[in-house]
């Protein structure tokens, strides 16, 4: 009887540190998987990098569309990024002579949308679907933007500089002599994909 108690007792024993790991391996995974429960708006809005552009968004009357169901990539400019931004352009599309100051009469919320929109494709796409070959993609502007990858990081570029307004009248002429380069990928909302670049890109 001692005998084949013993072995028993043990194999009760490992087994249920065996049940016990195969019961708590499904909870981490669990919780590792719990889907976002913030939108792209309220995902900006915890996230002092974006707060410029949260304003913009906030001046262009356009906060719920970062709230709605469908699902967009953003590609948005970090607070850095409006540092070579050209500030009289800035100043005319919030209506200010600040970036702090302006009433909401005087902000040029078509062109500011239009701004704003091209920095936005429709779909949620994470960074390992953007790299590879240069692709063009469509923005929520109506105009393209190339995607390109430089020194392992996702780069992006106005393709056609003067032939693709989109209703935002600059006709190219703020676009950088260099690609915007995406610095902070993958920052992942309830209904889409942020990703932080170092430059505003123009229509």
């Amino acid at each position: 009887m001692i005998q084949t108690s013993l072995p028993r007792r043990g194999f009760l024993t490992i087994g249920s540190m065996v049940a016990a790991g195969t019961l708590a391996a499904p909870a981490v995974l669990r919780a590792q998987t719990v889907p976002p429960t913030r939108t792209l708006a309220d995902t900006m809005a915890g996230d002092s990098r974006f707060s410029r552009f949260l304003d913009l968004i906030t001046r262009a009357g356009m906060v719920e569309d970062f709230r709605s169901a469908q699902p967009m990539t953003v590609f948005a400019p970090i607070d850095a990024a409006f540092q070579g931004a050209p500030a009289n352009l800035l100043q005319q599309l919030t209506g200010s002579g600040s970036q702090s100051g302006g009433s909401q009469e005087s902000v040029d919320r078509q062109r500011l949308a239009a701004l704003i929109n091209y920095h936005i494709v429709p779909g949620a796409f994470r960074s390992t679907e953007l790299t590879g070959a240069e692709r063009r993609l469509t923005t929520r502007n109506g105009s393209d933007i190339a995607l390109a990858m430089a020194n392992g990081a996702v780069t992006l570029r106005n393709p056609s500089p003067g032939q693709q307004t989109a209703g935002f009248g600059s006709a190219g002429m703020n676009v950088a002599a260099q690609p915007a380069r995406v610095v902070a990928a993958d920052i992942v909302a309830s209904n889409g994909v942020i990703h932080g670049i170092d430059q505003v890109i123009w229509p």
